[in-house]
């Protein structure tokens, strides 16, 4: 009688037959009874097997159906029974959405990954479904009550897989990325706040009114609230739990930071943070409702230098319908030009007051209780104003101290007059000056300094780095100790050493103000941040570039709002050497022309501003302004902005070649060598400039035959070019002398290099074996070099080889790793080229869907640079076999054989 085949048609028939049902509770039934349908008929996409169970639901809902009597009433235990069978399947439902979305990750990255178990699980759910008749009345919950916990059991391990994967693709994971925080949890007590809390979801939820803006005054809990929205089940009900992002705020003091942050945090993978369109176009793709909490907004917003641009990029956001913003600030108004609900936070009533410093007095005490006359407390939280923040400070200290409500009361009377506003109003200036100025904070001479360093470092640092940061402080750790008994800052979970300790942001927005952190302590952080940049510059070919990569990477967002602030005239020293060394290193991972550009006019602006008369001065001034455009044009370079890196190289190497005092050849054979491989993707290699330019960089390179590191150059420069130029034997000539020079230099990533083009060369001369041999070798140096640009191209080319001599399956695990670090590097020619031999190698095995997703994914990377000529061909071939796929119902050899492959395929 149903004659029906597939989830969206059995949907669409048990959807017209609820319209009919006059029992809510049958209606409600098949209403989930249809999602439950939906969902599967999306994931047989994925998991073919799901068919049958999508066929087995639709023969339960019909007879479920055909079961209740819908002309007359049905018994209150049939009604019990169908509603328990719906919560059973609602769970299924969450379940299966959630094996759903983890399947898309394993058919990209592990598509074989367990799919045995897979199948027995789906078999045990169509064996289970087979078992269940309706007679008279419905015995099935026990079924499928073991049915969801078998999903749900399965579901686990996926989620271990899920989390696994997420650490090779999300783009800031990196470790020059600004890293991705997690939303912290809502306090376990929040008092006085409940209806307010409710109030503020019940709008989210609603499209017309989903932009609320809470503010306040510092310390009254806004964090909090926000926090409690976010997880209250008005919300959760609307917003799935992967659709509900934290964005904190509180790092973002320029709108470049507020785009990195952004970006982590919605876990969007871009080639650059210079512009917001890949985030509004992967935000605007999906029309799945989403939930933004921007905290702590006013840091972008009253504290940074380009308050336009933040205003510019929130009303974006706005602008998107289905995107719900909750921002928190500390602030009397709300930002940008949009129709806010804008709630005032407010002082907590007494009783919310009282019962939140008992609680807290607890925690910090161990578990001893307040033993007080309430009177007296209530006394004492008047005078502090009932403020979450006050409540938190006074109860903390009073209860590691065990002091009582009485002493703190004596104490803010001492300390002022004055302190309170109309006796109604506390100052939130001076609950933190009332915290830092007790005796246990004076006791400590160092206390006041390691506050006043941490509440520079919007990111906060670990124990071992503060000793960078400090460095008039002997020992950081009684310090810090101090500090956290006053509640003035925190520390995360773990060792001192490694743990982030950081200073509350309200404190932070404390110290900033009326000169509270001395010139002196401004200066000495800012030179501690130069020094920690300089100590840790280094090359790809230093053994130590790996670890100072990981040094500056812990840092990297400190380093970044100091360095920002670095200005001509007022230059301290050392301060543009930093600035150009930190520039050079984010040319190596995440590159973002930013911070290179700013390096770049600050050296502009010293160098023009430099007396000519005085040769050391203007030779040193020329020097750095040469270092600022290489670095600019390495950045570019990683961007696969190959024109604009020609341009600053060539202006690099013309400035290297006219120091005043004298020229620096090897510097400019550098660049000038950079310029060859940048007209490489850009040009044809008929160009008939690249001979005579090979020919000024290898003399350059060479002039001084006693440094053996830039003649390696000159000639791994020319072994590089005659591999270009198909002279195999000269090639191979020029690239072993240079990697003999190298590996007696200890020079990894270079030596890497060499071996790449060695192997490129047997590739190309039909000898695969040898190739993939030298290219295994070149893999394992350039892992020891740390440096990703090489580690990305000799995995890239070992999983080419491999796929060439069809090992599909050893080929499989090196794309992946691969496809991890080229996530990191950001270049979206190197993503681009890695998903095209993922989607080949997925064709190869015959995996159709596999192919086309990883297609797509190279084709809107290569689209990414589509004005060069590698993007045009790489779209171009992309869009071909995406046709060629989508006219298949099965892939055989036959039609494999007719897809277009890679470029380059051989060599």
């Amino acid at each position: 009688m149903y004659a029906v085949s597939g989830g969206k048609a059995l949907a669409e028939v048990l959807d017209s037959v609820a319209d009919l049902i006059p029992l809510p509770f049958l209606s409600s039934f098949v209403d989930i009874a249809i999602k439950v349908l939906e969902a599967c008929e999306e994931a047989t996409a994925i998991e073919e097997d799901l068919m049958d169970l999508q066929e087995r639901v639709y023969d339960l809902m019909l007879a479920v159906v055909d079961t209740v009597p819908v002309n007359r009433k049905a018994s209150i235990a049939l009604q019990d029974k169908v509603r328990r069978l719906q919560s059973i399947l609602d769970k299924i439902l969450s379940d299966v959405a959630k094996i759903k979305a983890q399947k898309k990750w394993l058919l990209l990255f592990f598509h074989n990954l367990n799919k045995d178990r897979v199948d027995r699980c789906v078999s045990r759910l169509n064996a289970a479904l087979e078992q269940f008749k309706v007679v008279g009345q419905i015995h099935v919950e026990d079924v499928l009550d073991k049915i969801r916990v078998d999903y749900s059991a399965f579901a686990a391990q996926l989620n271990r897989i899920e989390d696994a994967v997420n650490r090779t693709t999300q783009p800031h994971n990196a470790p020059s990325a600004h890293p991705r925080q997690d939303m912290p949890p809502p306090s376990r007590r929040l008092f006085g706040r409940e209806a307010l809390i409710d109030e503020i979801a019940a709008l989210l939820t609603v499209e017309s009114t989903s932009r609320v803006c809470i503010t306040g005054a510092g310390g009254m809990g806004k964090t909090s609230v926000a926090l409690a929205v976010a997880e209250s089940p008005t919300i959760t009900n609307v917003f799935k739990k992967e659709y509900i992002f934290w964005i904190p705020c509180i790092e973002a003091r320029s709108s470049d930071l507020f785009r990195r942050i952004l970006y982590a945090q919605l876990r969007v993978t871009a080639e650059t943070y210079d512009n917001l369109e890949p985030l509004l176009e992967e935000l605007d793709a999906n029309k799945q409702r989403r939930l933004l909490l921007l905290d702590n907004f006013e840091t972008p917003w009253l504290s940074g230098q380009d308050r336009e641009e933040v205003v510019h990029i929130l009303v974006r956001l706005a602008a998107l319908p289905h995107i719900a913003l909750l921002v928190t600030m500390t602030s009397g108004f709300t930002p940008g030009d949009i129709e806010w609900q804008h709630r005032i936070l407010a002082s907590l009533d007494p009783g919310a007051a009282r019962d939140a410093f008992k609680a807290k007095y607890r925690d910090a005490a161990g578990g001893d209780e307040l033993a007080e006359d309430e009177r007296e407390l209530d006394e004492f939280l008047t005078s502090i104003g009932h403020m979450p923040l006050a409540i938190t400070l006074a109860a903390a200290c009073g209860g590691r101290l065990r002091v009582s409500p009485a002493e703190l009361l004596r104490d803010w009377r001492t300390a002022g007059i004055g302190i309170l506003s109309g006796h109604e109003t506390l100052s939130m200036d001076e609950t933190i000056r009332v915290s830092m100025e007790r005796g246990v904070v004076r006791s400590n001479p160092d206390a006041m300094t390691v506050l006043a360093v941490l509440s520079m470092l919007p990111a906060g640092t670990t124990g071992d780095n503060l000793r960078w940061w400090a460095p008039s402080v002997a020992s950081p750790f009684p310090a810090v100790q101090t500090l956290r008994a006053a509640a003035l800052v925190e520390q995360d979970d773990g060792p001192f050493a490694s743990a982030r300790i950081f200073v509350r942001p309200t404190i932070q927005s404390y110290m900033s103000q009326q000169n509270r952190i001395s010139a002196e302590i401004r200066n000495q952080v800012h030179d501690a941040c130069y020094a920690f940049v300089l100590r840790h510059k280094s090359i790809p070919d230093e053994r130590k570039f790996k670890a100072d990569l990981a040094a500056l990477a812990a840092e990297e967002s400190n380093i970044q709002g100091l360095l920002i602030d670095v200005e001509f005239p007022a230059l301290r020293p050392n301060a543009l050497d930093a600035l150009i060394a930190f520039g050079f290193y984010q040319s190596w991972y995440k590159a973002s022309a930013v911070m290179a550009s700013h390096a770049l006019k600050v050296a502009q602006a010293a160098h023009a501003n430099t007396d000519p008369v005085h040769v050391p001065d203007i030779a040193a001034a020329t020097r750095r302004l040469a270092e600022a455009h290489q670095c600019l044009a390495a950045c570019y370079s990683t961007l696969s902005q190959f024109a604009k890196a020609c341009k600053h190289f060539d202006k690099a190497s013309i400035l290297f070649k006219n120091l005043p005092g004298g020229a620096d050849l090897g510097s400019s054979g550098e660049c000038s060598l950079q310029v060859l491989r940048m007209r490489r993707p850009m040009k044809a290699k008929s160009d008939d400039k690249s001979e005579s330019l090979i020919e000024v960089a290898r003399a350059d390179l060479s002039h001084d035959a006693t440094d053996k590191y830039h003649v390696a150059l000159g000639l791994l420069g020319w072994g590089e070019f005659l591999w270009w130029r198909k002279r195999r034997d000269e090639a191979l000539e020029s690239l072993s002398a240079a990697k003999a020079l190298f590996e007696e230099l200890d020079c990894t990533a270079s030596t890497a290099e060499c071996l790449y083009y060695m192997a490129r060369v047997h590739s190309r001369d039909g000898n695969s074996s040898q190739a993939l041999l030298v290219i295994r070798e070149a893999s394992v140096k350039a892992e020891e070099s740390g440096e990703i640009g090489i580690i990305c191209r000799t995995l890239r080319t070992t999983a080419r080889y491999l796929t060439v001599s069809a090992s599909y399956e050893a080929a499989l695990p090196v794309i992946t790793k691969c496809l991890d670090y080229c996530m990191s590097d950001g270049a979206p020619i190197g993503i681009a080229q890695n998903l095209e031999l993922l989607a080949y190698n997925c064709a190869a095995r015959m995996d159709v869907a596999g192919a086309q997703m990883a297609y797509e994914g190279a084709r809107a990377h290569f689209a990414k640079r589509g004005s060069a000529r590698m993007g045009r061909q790489g779209v171009a071939r992309c869009v071909e076999n995406l046709e060629k796929l989508g006219k298949l119902t099965v892939l055989d050899e036959h039609c494999f054989a007719h897809i277009v492959k890679p470029v380059p395929w051989v060599s």
